[in-house]
């Protein structure tokens, strides 16, 4: 049987809180396994659970009224999804897909705002999580608007390789999950042909490659140079 105690402690909104508040928590847990490519929330869809990634790693898409799509964001272990629709009630606002096999832990609702409700330091925390993902639309707007794609796409880069890179013994960062020439473009507002002109002509300066649909960067600063436009 799963020790949801154990994982809840490894997820920052939970990690500090005393372990009576941990178990009243983990009762109200259920696990979710994903597939590859499996849709988990869809936008549009009606809202309200609260999502926990325990391990893997999902992308987060929007889209508009004629169906095409805009990559929003990457998430990872330890991050939560789906607390807008928690507090509000409202439709999904994006939706999420699973890049690789994925442990989710799902919290119902109702009880979670219920524990939110005697526990508001809890209840700050999740709205520091809100906060962040709008800083985070915010900045991609503005990048959007203000930086070329070359720009775009190096800043990218470098985030993801902060964020979910592995060190290999040569120095170069390798991104730890797959992503398509499409997907890269959609997470910098750029088609997918114009992300893999910049990336092409980066492999041929030696500053990046990829291996088997994993994108290793051999030279971190130089891309943090042109990500800062």
């Amino acid at each position: 049987m799963t020790d949801h105690t154990t994982l809840l402690r490894c997820i920052p909104l939970f990690a500090d809180l005393p372990s009576s508040d941990i178990a009243e928590i983990a009762a109200l847990v259920q696990t979710k396994h994903c597939k590859p490519k499996q849709t988990i929330v869809r936008q549009g869809d009606p809202g309200g659970d609260l999502f926990v990634i325990v391990a893997g790693h999902l992308k987060v898409v929007a889209s508009d009224v004629d169906g095409r799509d805009a990559g929003l964001n990457i998430m990872g272990p330890g991050e939560v999804f789906g607390e807008v629709s928690l507090m509000d009630g409202a439709e999904r606002s994006a939706t999420i897909i699973a890049l690789e096999p994925s442990e989710l832990l799902l919290i119902q609702q109702q009880p979670f705002l219920d524990f939110l409700e005697a526990h508001p330091k809890t209840a700050i925390k999740l709205l520091a999580v809100l906060s962040g993902r709008l800083r985070a639309l915010t900045e991609r707007a503005e990048d959007i608007a203000f930086l070329r794609v070359s720009a775009r796409l190096a800043k990218r880069v470098v985030q993801l390789a902060d964020r979910y890179g592995k060190q290999e013994d040569s120095g170069s960062v390798r991104v730890v999950f797959k992503l398509s020439q499409q997907e890269i473009g959609d997470l910098i507002g750029a088609t997918r042909e114009s992300a893999n002109k910049h990336i092409r002509r980066w492999e041929a300066q030696d500053l990046v490659s990829q291996e088997s649909g994993h994108l290793v960067i051999h030279r971190m600063d130089i891309l943090r140079e042109l990500g800062d436009g």
